[in-house]
């Protein structure tokens, strides 16, 4: 019987722990790779099949399974990584070699085989890369080793990733509250949904497309599924203010930046804008703000230059946002 052993990751360590029966990766049985999680892969004797084929020896092989995305009009890319190769008991590094193929029948039928690309060899941090891959459709990754794994047992880690074997949420938007944005999953399948979490200020958590009016900035995380790989994709929709507030301004008589110029609250006509020193003194008090500030006090002698500090409420029944607050410099 064949014998593995299980490898948790940890970051950059490894963690080895007792050893199980091994029933998989073989090409009647493969093993599944699924994007983006990285997976402990052991080359073994191919007990069920002669799998000759290009640079892979029968003898010497491992063998993964992955499925490319359902909903791709062109074709879509995929990279394999095949990293943290260690082979127990071995006198010097092996050679890997690795392919992509896609199969028309029996996977343990090297006739009805097709590259998907060259085979890549290696003693560690193999690559191999395609743009090649048609939607919805499975492919089989064969590893093949040098060292006999009756003799030297020889694991690894694969990583699958790249736009045609994953799913990706669009649009990160930064929003004024009380408006809406669109937000679409690209790539998954469809037959098995969707699910948007949490599902918040959504007008439907289990579509492809859903709209969002967000109170708050928020990110949202939606699961799918490609073949029979759970997939998520992440997406953040961020709630700004509707008013851009300067920092600074220069009220010297020069025509350039004399006015505190506050963009966006002409659209709050009940706004009430209040600017203190730093003794916590009304300087300036302004309801709706049809006359920008031009830096004098409420006496209206220019105020000497330093730091002020804002209080700025909107007003506005539909937007119950908190006043926003902050600081202006006045230059001269």
């Amino acid at each position: 019987m064949c014998r593995f052993y299980l490898r948790f990751l940890f970051g950059a360590s490894a963690l080895w722990m007792a050893t199980f029966p091994l029933s998989a990766q073989t090409c009647s049985d493969p093993q599944l790779l699924c994007p983006e999680a990285p997976t402990s892969v052991f080359v073994l004797d191919v007990a069920d099949a002669l799998l000759n084929f290009e640079c892979i020896d029968a003898t010497h092989v491992a063998v993964l399974r992955f499925r490319s995305d359902h909903d791709f009009d062109n074709p879509g890319s995929a990279r394999i990584r095949i990293s943290q190769v260690s082979c127990e008991g071995a006198l010097g590094p092996d050679t890997l070699s690795a392919v992509v193929v896609s199969s028309s029948g029996d996977p343990c039928e090297p006739a009805a085989l097709t590259a998907m690309g060259p085979c890549v060899s290696g003693t560690n941090d193999l690559v191999w890369e395609s743009s090649a891959l048609l939607h919805n459709s499975e492919y089989f990754l064969l590893i093949g080793t040098q060292h006999d794994p009756a003799d030297t047992l020889c694991a690894m880690v694969v990583e699958l990733e790249g736009s045609g074997v994953t799913m990706d949420v669009c649009c990160n938007h930064t929003l004024i509250p009380g408006s809406s944005a669109e937000l679409t999953v690209a790539g998954g399948d469809p037959v098995f949904g969707y699910v948007w979490s949490p599902d918040f200020y959504l007008s439907d958590p289990d579509l492809a497309t859903t709209t969002v009016t967000p109170a708050e900035t928020i990110t949202y995380q939606v699961d799918g599924q490609i073949g029979d790989c759970q997939v998520s994709s992440a997406v953040t929709v961020t709630v700004g203010s509707p008013i851009r507030v300067p920092n600074s301004f220069t009220p010297n008589g020069d025509n350039v930046n004399d006015f505190w110029g506050i963009d966006g609250i002409a659209a709050f006509p009940g706004a009430k804008v209040e600017v203190f020193n730093r003794w916590g003194q009304l300087v300036h008090r302004s309801l709706g703000y049809a006359q920008a500030w031009d830096g004098r006090g409420r006496s209206g002698k220019p105020l000497t230059p330093g730091t002020y500090y804002y209080v700025i409420e909107l007003n506005d029944a539909d937007l119950p946002i908190p006043p926003e607050t902050g600081h202006v410099a006045i230059i001269r």
